[in-house]
């Protein structure tokens, strides 16, 4: 999909540092969902969501393919990543809801405190922070109860055709056991990702992967008030 070159929002993929508290939010979770079963966070990239599920006597593994930097090297793309999307943030300030967030300094913060606990917490690659990208994620079937996904699939349209949008979303279902989560639906030209229902559609049909998407009360981009549920067929008994 091609645009003008001043709505192509952030354009490049970059390494985000979410703070835990942001990614229950978004996703519409509590700590009682996460820590009721092992958990996927795929692309994870440097923030404190996994520390936090850790934390908590929780079970969560990270994959990303920025974990092949050297630490030092990931920790620097990441705090270029918030400065770059900082400065988008502020050319963009009415296209965003200041409730969750109250400033630009308050999203600068609690991003950075967040990439220091990432930073506690990262060696490099292990058995919790796995080098893998969609579609291909080194996990069998069903290995892990909920399955978190958050600005890849359709925020960087791009990046990914329908087609590759259909491989990843057909790989996060194959690795969940209960659930996956998807967020936002929106890209950062802040537009919602047009062939979505034809996605559900050929997911069901195809895979008996059924589908819904739920309104979530957290606000910070222009119409990300979404979240699309995956619901992998049962096991046979």
């Amino acid at each position: 999909m091609s645009r003008p070159d001043a709505l192509r929002g952030l354009g490049d993929i970059i390494v985000s540092s979410r703070p835990y508290e942001e990614y229950l939010a978004m996703f519409d979770l509590s700590d009682d969902d996460v820590l009721a079963g092992a958990v996927l966070d795929c692309p994870a990239g440097a923030g404190g969501f996994a520390s936090g599920v850790r934390a908590r006597g929780g079970e969560v593994v990270s994959v990303d393919p920025a974990f092949a930097l050297p630490p030092a090297e990931l920790v620097a793309a990441s705090r270029a990543g918030l400065e770059h999307a900082l400065a988008y943030l502020a050319q963009n300030i009415e296209s965003y809801e200041w409730e969750f967030f109250d400033s630009l300094e308050d999203v600068r913060r609690r991003r950075l405190a967040a990439l220091d606990v990432f930073v506690e917490d990262f060696h490099g690659p292990d058995d919790a922070h796995v080098v893998a990208s969609l579609p291909c994620l080194p996990f069998p079937d069903r290995r892990f109860r909920l399955v978190l996904s958050a600005y890849l699939l359709f925020s960087y349209p791009d990046h990914f055709d329908e087609a590759a949008h259909l491989a990843g979303l057909r790989e996060l279902a194959r690795v969940a056991d209960e659930e996956v989560r998807i967020y936002p639906l929106v890209d950062t030209a802040f537009q919602r990702y047009p062939a979505i229902d034809n996605l559900r559609a050929r997911l069901l049909v195809e895979g008996g992967v059924d589908s819904e998407i739920r309104p979530v009360a957290f606000r910070f981009k222009r119409g990300a008030s979404e979240v699309l549920v995956l619901k992998p067929p049962q096991a046979e008994p």
